[in-house]
C-alpha cells in the first residue's frame, strides 16, 4: 500500500482551511481522513464489511459551534477516534453530551492508558467518569452489531 500523503493546498488557502488538511492514500477508494489512525479504523471497518459514514453530519453545541463526528454507524452510533484527548476536546464532548443526550457518542483511542492532556485522568478513566463508552484501536464488533433503536 502506498504511503499516506497530505493533500496539497494552494498558497492562497486561508489559515482556517489549513487545519482542514486530510490524509489519503492515492488511488484508494477510501475517503480522505484527517489522520493515519482514522484511516486504519476505516480500513478495519471496510475489511469487516461494515457500512459507515465519515464526517457526514455536523452537530451544533455550546456557543454556536459545530462538531463533525468521525464515524457514523448505520445504527446511529457516533464514533470519535482519538490518538490523544486534549483538554479542549474533553470540554467540548462534555458540552455536546449535556446538550444532546440523545446522541450515542463513543470513543476509540489509540491507547486508553494515555492521559487526557493537562488532566490526572487517563482516557479510560475520563470516559468512565463522564459515562462515554470507549474502546482501544478498533471499533468493537458489538458496536457495529447493535440494531438501530427504532428498528
Amino acid at each position: 500500500m502506498k504511503s499516506l500523503m497530505k493533500l496539497k493546498k494552494s498558497s492562497q488557502t486561508p489559515a482556517t482551511e489549513i487545519s482542514e488538511r486530510k490524509w489519503y492514500i492515492p488511488e484508494s477508494p477510501i475517503a480522505p481522513y484527517r489522520s493515519k489512525f482514522e484511516q486504519s479504523v476505516a480500513e478495519n471497518l471496510e475489511r469487516r464489511g461494515c457500512n459507515f459514514e465519515y464526517e457526514s453530519i455536523k452537530v451544533e453545541y455550546t456557543l454556536n459551534c459545530k462538531y463533525t463526528p468521525d464515524f457514523i454507524l448505520p445504527n446511529g452510533i457516533i464514533v470519535e477516534t482519538k490518538g490523544r484527548l486534549t483538554k479542549a476536546d474533553a470540554r467540548k464532548h462534555r458540552a455536546i453530551k449535556k446538550q444532546h443526550p440523545e446522541l450515542d457518542i463513543r470513543f476509540v483511542f489509540m491507547n486508553t492508558s494515555t492521559r487526557v492532556d493537562g488532566s490526572k485522568y487517563t482516557h479510560k478513566q475520563w470516559c468512565k467518569r463522564y459515562k462515554f463508552l470507549f474502546a482501544e484501536r478498533i471499533i468493537p464488533k458489538s458496536w457495529t452489531d447493535v440494531k438501530k433503536k427504532n428498528d
